[in-house]
């Protein structure tokens, strides 16, 4: 601001326009170009930067938003050095010399018109790095800021992308530093100055505020003595000197209001991002529906707003969701129909009375007080709406159906679209249930001892045994050492499908004969169990010839897992001994203790006496037995030696017989042939359902199973 003087000997003039007596110029407010300046001058300098720009770097790097938040919430307070480290073992500790200054106030600036998004923060320059400071003050006033920049050296993750060949950065882990450096890759720049250590603007304001009211007030006290001698021209002049002034500081207040609103505008992005984040963060924790968040979204998306106000949507989405809930209604059988969650079809309702005939549990808590059929006829009229079949069923009100006239026919009514196949699912799903149920029921001890294990197809399985090293030799100095190989012997097996047909005729259906229908699936459910036992259990009885082209039983070489004693306390000790001597290839003794002893049913409580008895069966003198608890029975009805007895171990110590199912399927499945126009159903009016159950399997290793006889 400039201010005009009296020049030494000029003569008096009039009293000049806008400047009254005793009157003096009063300019409010402050320029402030960062929201945290202090009222009072701090040390140092200080200089609004840009850290990053989003966008792919020079280096082939690209940042989306995402990473840019991630930097502006650690480049708050972090230290700003003169150069970047010169390696990797100087980053861990910088040298307190190279340290020049911090970041702070730092947000991310989204993207506006052909601005980039960015990170934005002010750059504090120590009092110390006057050398710096004169760099970046002389580069900003010659208009050439790109002299210098700024570059960060952060630890992140990184993924190629193949559209745009650039390494998207996907997460930052940490920022090391933003360093002050010559050449920067990804947009880091100088701005403006914000100050240094020259006087305040205020400070400036009332030294030039002072100057002003002593001259009004010089020029007040001498307008008497030299009104007299004053010249049109001297008027003049003075008047112009005046109008200049006057000029200067509405220029000065224009300045001012300028600034006013950049900070405005500052404010209001910090406010909008921050109302965004929040924004974000919030309809991360809910678990409201996806679309219900993108109208919420979309509400806020762009604008300020109060949290109350998003918590009040947030709400009233709820509230609304759970009066649908509540109103939502669902009619006819329904199978397609998508269901409002908490709400019970038609569908469900007759499943479930389905269930209920065929014996399974249902989720009455939920289903309700639901009846079942009482007879395959009343489930096929129920379903099928066959009015031949439907006659002479009167009472079905537990099911929803109207009690009829005795002398009106019966006939469904439904909106819902149910033909033959409708049945067919629904009684199939139930005897699913159903054989699923008594499948599992069904004992399978052998899964104690068996390795269990999902494979992929039909083809042949290969199970490989490598060998073992023996012991480590001595290497003496300055001798190589010796190079060893392994041995290894493979096992295979192919899985087979196993599985029959069951059908359900028409007449079946007329003659009501529910007890049959009802028995199918657990027919099923007891055939399959007992035949994979039958299928485990064989390895154990028929001595097969395994991986080594030998008997898996050998009473010597090459296993020596065959005894020759029947079930005594003495044989067993025997057997656990002779498992305990089983060697690796290398010939070294494993010591393999057995954890199950297999017998059939012949054989139980003898096996019981033996591993239960406190003291040893049939001695006289009271000796304790060491067979107490040693091993666990497992009772195989499948086994029809009566004398036969085998020693396991536990397959988590040792590989004994695996079995492999296709798919992971371990249970049987039961399938439905219910298409009215094709196989039985259309040629002899049959229901045909499909038991499948595909599994193979093979002895792994020798070593953990001896037979006793």
């Amino acid at each position: 601001m400039k201010v005009a003087k009296k020049r030494l000997g000029d003569p008096p003039v009039e009293q000049v326009e806008g400047i009254q007596e005793e009157q003096h110029i009063r300019i409010s407010g402050q320029i402030i170009e960062r929201l945290d300046q202090p009222a009072e001058q701090t040390d140092g300098h200080e200089v609004r930067v840009t850290v990053i720009q989003g966008g792919r770097s020079k280096n082939g790097f690209a940042y989306d938003e995402q990473a840019l938040h991630s930097i502006a919430r650690m480049i708050e307070g972090a230290q700003a050095y003169a150069d970047h480290a010169r390696g990797d073992n100087e980053q861990a500790a910088r040298s307190v010399r190279d340290v020049v200054g911090f970041y702070h106030a730092a947000h991310y600036v989204p993207a506006s018109g052909t601005a980039t998004e960015r990170v934005d923060a002010t750059l504090h320059i120590f009092t110390a790095a006057e050398w710096l400071w004169s760099i970046i003050k002389e580069a900003c006033d010659l208009g050439r800021p790109e002299l210098i920049g700024l570059s960060i050296d952060i630890f992140g993750q990184w993924q190629q992308n193949a559209s745009t060949q650039a390494r998207d950065v996907t997460e930052i882990v940490q920022l090391n530093s933003c360093d002050i450096v010559t050449r920067p890759s990804a947009g880091g720049t100088f701005r403006r100055i914000l100050h240094d250590e020259f006087p305040t603007l205020q400070q400036h304001e009332e030294t030039t505020i002072s100057a002003s009211s002593e001259r009004g007030t010089a020029m007040h006290t001498q307008r008497p003595q030299t009104q007299a001698h004053a010249t049109t021209a001297e008027a003049d002049a003075e008047q112009v000197e005046q109008q200049s002034l006057h000029g200067q500081i509405q220029e000065q207040q224009q300045q001012l209001a300028q600034q006013r609103d950049e900070i405005a505008h500052l404010l209001n992005e910090t406010r909008l991002q921050k109302a965004q984040l929040t924004l974000k963060s919030r309809l991360g924790d809910t678990d409201l529906p996806t679309a219900v968040l993108d109208t919420i979204s979309q509400r806020f998306k762009g604008r300020i707003f109060e949290d109350e106000e998003l918590e009040h949507e947030i709400a009233t989405a709820k509230a609304m969701l759970a009066q649908l809930t509540r109103d939502g209604q669902i009619r006819g059988n329904g199978y397609e129909k998508c269901v409002t969650e908490g709400m019970i079809s038609e569908a469900e309702k007759v499943q479930g009375a389905f269930d209920a005939m065929l014996g399974l549990d249902i989720d009455r808590t939920r289903l309700g007080n639901i009846h079942g059929f009482t007879s395959i006829r009343e489930a096929y009229a129920r379903v099928t709406g066959d009015s031949s079949v439907a006659n002479g069923l009167r009472d079905t009100s537990h099911l929803g159906m109207i009690r009829v006239a005795e002398s009106a026919p019966l006939e469904r009514i439904t909106e819902a679209d149910t033909t033959t196949a409708s049945f067919s699912y629904l009684l199939g799903t139930s005897m699913n249930k159903r054989l699923l149920k008594d499948y599992q029921a069904w004992p399978a001890e052998w899964q104690r001892f068996c390795t269990i294990a999902p494979i992929r197809d039909f083809k042949q399985q290969t199970r490989v045994r490598l060998g073992a090293f023996g012991s480590l030799p001595v290497v003496a100095e300055d001798t190589p050492y010796s190079a060893v190989t392994l041995t290894d012997s493979a096992s295979t097996y192919v899985p087979q499908k196993r599985g029959s047909l069951v059908t359900i005729s028409r007449e079946t259906i007329l003659n009501d004969d529910l007890q049959a229908i009802k028995q199918i699936p657990t027919k099923l459910a007891v055939s399959a169990a007992y035949t994979l036992a039958e299928f485990v259990y064989s390895f154990l009885s028929s001595n097969p010839t395994i991986y080594d082209s030998s008997a898996l039983f050998t009473t010597g070489a090459p296993h020596n897992n065959l005894g020759t004693s029947t079930l005594s306390t003495a044989a067993l000790q025997t057997g656990i001994t002779a498992m305990r001597e089983q060697t690796n290839y290398a010939g070294k003794r494993i010591g393999l203790r057995p954890r199950f002893l297999v017998i059939p049913s012949e054989l139980e409580w003898q096996s019981v006496t033996i591993t239960h008895s406190a003291g040893v069966p049939g001695s006289p003198n009271n000796d304790i037995n060491p067979m107490l608890g040693y091993v666990t029975p497992v009772v195989a009805p499948q086994l029809s030696n009566t004398t036969q007895w085998f020693l396991v171990g536990d397959p988590r110590e040792i590989d004994t017989i695996e079995v492999g199912f296709v798919g992971g399927q371990v249970n049987p499945a039961l399938f439905i042939q219910d298409q009215p126009l094709f196989g039985l159903n259309f040629t002899q009016d049959a229901i045909t359902f499909k038991c499948r159950h595909e599994y193979g399997g093979c002895v792994v290793d020798y070593r953990g199973i001896y037979r006793g006889i």
